[in-house]
């Protein structure tokens, strides 16, 4: 019950931000027939609490130097049932390419709400994350791994 409260505050943190968003980018290909949303919050960074079980809390702060970009998965047979992931990347760049460890310095995090067995949020370690910044939009490649069962394995979206 508290993960479900958390994703609604968090959800609803993203919708009320004051931050400049970009138009909501669709990603093409959603895993199992499920609902997919794509935000880019513009101007703005993650603020992670960790306690001794992992992740607690995901905020946002105003940033100039940051873009935050939130993908979520909603099960169409499941209703209860979301995976996120909130990936913090510079608002300047030309291309980024991370593998495993070096993708904590994008701030990758991953989500399962709805799975009480294997619920709640972690840091990316072991994947693999491609942006290239294009002319008109911005190319994203996302891996992840992870020892927890997902949907989302990879993500590709233009931005």
């Amino acid at each position: 019950m508290m993960m479900k409260f958390q994703s609604l505050v968090l959800l609803l943190l993203l919708v009320a931000c004051k931050t400049t968003q970009t138009d909501l980018p669709l990603l093409q290909d959603c895993p199992n027939d499920g609902d997919c949303e794509v935000q880019v919050l513009k101007e703005t960074k993650l603020f992670i609490s960790e306690d001794s079980e992992g992740i607690s809390e995901i905020s946002f702060e105003e940033d100039v130097d940051f873009q935050v970009i939130f993908i979520q998965f909603k099960d169409s047979k499941s209703i209860d049932y979301k995976e996120e992931i909130y990936l913090q990347i510079p608002s300047r760049f030309k291309e980024i390419q991370s593998k495993n460890q070096s993708l904590q310095n994008q701030k990758v995090i991953f989500g399962k709400l709805g799975d009480f067995d294997q619920g709640g949020f972690e840091r990316v370690k072991d994947g693999e994350l491609q942006l290239v910044k294009l002319k008109d939009h911005i190319s994203l490649h996302l891996e992840i791994h992870s020892e927890r069962s997902h949907v989302f394995e990879s993500v590709d979206l233009k931005i």
